[in-house]
């Protein structure tokens, strides 16, 4: 398995590809964790990362499993690809590992998110250890997270303060709304948000797991759903004034 994750990185590599391993339950996650640090050692070797982990706010120990990382980045040199999602795998993690309440997962997320990008986590930055070379990516359907954190991203760039780069994604099929609010969010110099819609192939069965999680996951879509409406009637409603407006 190591020499087919290397053969495949080395692949990606050549080609300017980025790898971000998913999470999984926490039976597997503890070895995952440590075979996408080992693959980051060796490929993650310059500022840009080939390779991220994928970490779960969810988790109480996330943020000290983060630390941890950032330790390693620093002591040898290498890139942190640190991919924050909120986690997927309430109904099977044991509970006591996961924050009391969605509110403590939502701190827990921006609280992570927010000091990457001012690069100040635990020890390192601000008046502590130097910040190690960190590479995000926010992967979350929560529109006030990621508004907040590109907002952030781009206040730091236009008054000179460091910060890390920065990418967006959302499920291809979800919360659209999301998505395109960013794209929208042009920077002076015309350029866009890093945004990616994330999508899955294959049979049925092969990716009816990954459909369940992500119902579970997204049992608040409704409500999301309700957001995207009132976005197609305000821009339908907009078009037609545009119809009626004598030239």
């Amino acid at each position: 398995m190591t020499d087919a994750l290397d053969e495949i990185a080395t692949k990606c590599q050549q080609r300017d590809v980025r790898i971000l391993v998913d999470a999984e339950s926490q039976r597997f996650q503890w070895g995952i964790l440590d075979t996408t640090l080992n693959l980051m050692r060796k490929f993650n070797r310059s500022d840009r990362a080939l390779i991220y982990n994928t970490y779960q706010a969810y988790l109480k120990s996330t943020a000290s499993t983060i630390h941890k990382h950032m330790e390693a980045a620093s002591k040898e040199n290498f890139t942190l690809g640190l991919k924050l999602v909120r986690g997927a795998y309430i109904n099977s993690d044991e509970r006591s590992l996961i924050h009391d309440t969605k509110e403590d997962t939502d701190s827990a997320y921006n609280t992570i998110a927010l000091g990457a990008l001012k690069q100040e986590i635990g020890k390192y930055g601000g008046d502590g250890l130097p910040f190690p070379k960190v590479n995000l990516f926010l992967a979350s359907h929560n529109k006030p997270s990621v508004l907040a954190a590109h907002a952030l991203h781009q206040s730091r760039i236009q008054v000179g303060l460091p910060t890390v780069p920065v990418g967006f994604g959302q499920l291809q099929g979800m919360s659209d709304e999301v998505s395109f609010g960013l794209l929208a969010l042009k920077q002076k110099d015309g350029q866009t948000p890093e945004v990616y819609k994330c999508s899955t192939w294959g049979s049925m069965s092969e990716c009816l797991a990954y459909l369940l999680r992500r119902a579970v996951e997204n049992r608040d879509a409704v409500s999301r759903t309700g957001d995207e409406l009132n976005a197609l009637r305000s821009e339908a409603w907009r078009r037609m004034k545009g119809m009626f407006i004598s030239p």
